[in-house]
């Protein structure tokens, strides 16, 4: 049986106590399936001197060898067979390298799902048609950004009327078309019908600055929202002028623009409260560690953000670590939310965590480990 159905099938997506022993139960079986079908995990495993059978509780979980999202940009690791897979997905590359990921269809399934019931839970499901303006890149062959996915895959969340898309195809690349999407704006603020974006935050940020910087602003439609992902990746502005600025050329609420944490190499979506912390749902445990990369630092002290869900079966993404900075918080938000907490502080300097996948990679590759860091 697959007990990863009893904890994703929640409709309460922060109902985590109810959820902790099939939670436990499901890492556990997710542990043995990749220990037995991909080898080079069963190395690392090994190598950490880690038993599956020894994961029985709560407590157990953050044991887990943690693997880096920077090893998984140079290294693939796959738990079955290729023709297998239904999805392909990459990570957006920021520091130039970029996770090649693969999923199954159980996993898919599983991890649609969760969404479906987070965006339910949050109110974000509509039988109203919107226009939707799609903060990224426009699909096509090739294009296999996570983040692209994702953007274009919450456009089902309210029935389409139309998308434009704030990047074209320039010759070989993609260039912005803020104009186009300011245009299209225009049209759609005379419509009955609500706008829904969705994407890249940045992008949204310098469509309203150029619309101020013309002396242009709306009213969007009511219902309109914004569903936003992916920080503003290096970009020079501040994440907290971007409500105000939105409300200002679009006329759209500041309650109505909602942000999440995800990750190509963890698909799950983390919510954005009014007070700025990023809630942990039932389907997923947040450590922060320290520089060594394996030790749990306590609620309130930074570290590397760290997660533990048995989502995916095509590759071995049970224990995953960033190179996010992030403290975290057993809860008390305040903002109607029970469950725990993160809030993100910035990237890690970079030599830390290299070192951690450098160190990986050689365990995989049969070198001296030494000090058993991941």
């Amino acid at each position: 049986m697959d007990l990863r159905i009893k904890v994703f099938l929640r409709k309460n997506p922060y109902d985590t106590s109810r959820v902790s022993p099939h939670f436990v139960a499901a890492a556990r079986e997710n542990l043995r399936f990749h220990a037995r079908r991909c080898p080079e995990y069963a190395k690392l495993l090994a190598s950490f001197d880690f038993d599956p059978d020894s994961l029985k509780t709560e407590d157990d979980l953050p044991r887990i060898p943690p693997l880096p999202t920077l090893f998984l940009k140079r290294h693939k690791l796959l738990s079955v067979p290729e023709e297998k897979i239904v999805l392909r997905a990459a990570s957006s590359g920021t520091s130039g390298a970029r996770s090649a990921l693969a999923f199954d269809a159980a996993s898919y399934r599983l991890g649609a799902g969760a969404l479906v019931r987070l965006f339910g839970y949050l109110g974000l499901i509509s039988a109203v048609p919107a226009n939707y303006v799609v903060l990224s890149y426009p699909p096509g062959e090739g294009m296999e950004l996570g983040a692209a996915k994702t953007a274009l895959g919450a456009t089902r969340f309210a029935p389409a009327l139309s998308r434009i898309y704030a990047l074209r195809r320039d010759g070989g690349g993609y260039a912005p078309d803020i104009e186009g999407v300011a245009a299209a704006l225009s049209r759609f603020a005379k419509e009955p019908f609500p706008v829904r974006f969705t994407g890249f935050p940045a992008y949204l940020y310098a469509l309203c600055g150029m619309m101020e910087a013309c002396g242009m602003a709306l009213k969007l439609p009511r219902g309109s929202l914004a569903l936003l992902g992916g920080g503003f990746k290096g970009m020079d502005a501040d994440a907290q002028a971007l409500r105000p600025l939105a409300e200002r050329a679009l006329g759209l609420p500041r309650e109505r623009i909602f942000e999440f944490f995800s990750a190509a190499e963890h698909p799950l979506a983390y919510y954005k409260c009014k007070n700025g912390h990023f809630h942990i749902p039932a389907y997923s445990r947040v450590y922060i560690r320290g520089a060594d990369g394996i030790s749990v630092l306590p609620d309130g002290e930074a570290g590397l953000l760290s997660f533990v869900s048995p989502l995916v079966t095509s590759m071995p993404l049970l224990s995953l670590m960033t190179d996010d900075v992030a403290v975290r918080s057993a809860g008390g938000c305040g903002c109607g939310i029970e469950s725990p907490y993160f809030a993100l502080l910035g990237r890690a300097g970079g030599s830390g965590v290299v070192t951690c996948a450098a160190n990986a990679a050689q365990t995989l590759a049969g070198g001296e480990g030494g000090d058993k860091r991941v």
